[in-house]
């Protein structure tokens, strides 16, 4: 099978950790069997390269022999709509649907963002398929195509997101080594990941664990993740708004017990996970949880709990998807 990817989202030398998760999921269809191309849209460089898009896209629509052509986020979309005479899956990514919040005031979406949203969720009435990253993205979609949505989270790739002694790599990272740490990952001028609560409770926390510290991974190399995660004691994901957050599951396979809000499917993905907690975005709720997950320490059973979205058995489900597809359309 032959896999036109088109996406907005894409690793490249100026960003190389943008869009690492579509990249992974291109890797990881690779890796069971299926050919996959690739139409990067470098969209946050200028809004002059969905034009250039749209002319590749209409140019490798009739060049190119693809079987499927699957888009990822709500831009790349519209622009994979113009591969006439393919089936098109379109991934929704978070606030392609959810919208993205008004500064200041981060409980709501922006009107040009909803909108957007609006639009995007119409695009699902031209696609074979939709995937949305949790059901509550799903509700987003107009009712008459929830039914050929398929709720997907993205995989996790458990040998690359794994334990390392935390010991090991807080020297590689010039930690001490008795101090606890926090860690907040994420661009903190970005208002959707909240960095604000996580310093207000973290601070709140240290008033019972002086030596308790924030930490913020920002902008690092995306081989360098793990490390932080496995010197880390907690993350905390206090965000206003996700779809499926790659952080909290990217955490969880390295052992790390979560404090975060309940966005997308977080609570799914903690549920009964000892040393994790989810928490209401308030300072006090979220400083009880931090202190809680410092002190449990590594948490096998959160890995344990994440192997379900390892990235191989992701990509099945994903193929699944095509595979329905040419089904239906060849009948």
């Amino acid at each position: 099978m032959r896999v036109l990817f088109v996406t907005n989202m894409w690793p490249d030398e100026v960003r190389p950790w943008y869009g690492s998760f579509v990249h992974s999921q291109a890797r990881s269809l690779e890796a069971i069997g299926l050919e996959v191309d690739v139409l990067a849209i470098r969209g946050y460089a200028s809004q002059w390269e969905y034009l250039r898009g749209a002319g590749e896209m209409v140019r490798r629509s009739l060049r190119a022999r693809h079987d499927i052509v699957h888009a990822h986020y709500g831009h790349s979309a519209i622009i994979a709509r113009l591969g006439l005479g393919r089936p098109l899956v379109v991934s929704y990514c978070g606030d392609d649907l959810l919208g993205t919040p008004t500064p200041g005031r981060p409980t709501e979406m922006t009107a040009a963002s909803r909108r957007l949203a609006r639009t995007f969720a119409q695009v699902a009435r031209v696609a074979s398929a939709t995937i949305t990253k949790s059901r509550q993205m799903e509700l987003e979609l107009p009712e008459s195509m929830r039914p050929r949505n398929h709720v997907i989270p993205n995989g996790v790739d458990l040998d690359f997101f794994k334990p390392i002694d935390r010991a090991q790599a807080r020297r590689r990272l010039g930690w001490e080594a008795q101090e606890k740490v926090a860690l907040f990952v994420g661009n903190p001028s970005n208002e959707r990941k909240n960095h604000a609560l996580a310093e207000r409770a973290v601070a709140r926390a240290a008033a019972e664990r002086p030596q308790l510290r924030l930490r913020v991974a920002s902008g690092i190399a995306p081989e360098d993740v793990p490390v932080w995660m496995s010197a880390a004691d907690a993350l905390v994901h206090p965000s206003w708004s996700e779809g499926s957050p790659n952080t909290v599951k990217e955490a969880m396979a390295c052992e790390l017990p979560v404090v975060a809000t309940p966005v997308g499917d977080v609570p799914e993905r903690l549920d009964g996970i000892p040393g994790c907690h989810v928490a209401a975005a308030d300072e006090e709720a979220f400083a009880a949880g931090v202190l809680d997950a410092i002190d449990h320490g590594r948490c096998p059973e959160a890995r344990a709990a994440v192997a379900e979205l390892s990235i191989d058995r992701v990509a099945h489900r994903v193929a699944a998807v095509y595979e329905s597809v040419l089904r239906r359309d060849a009948g």
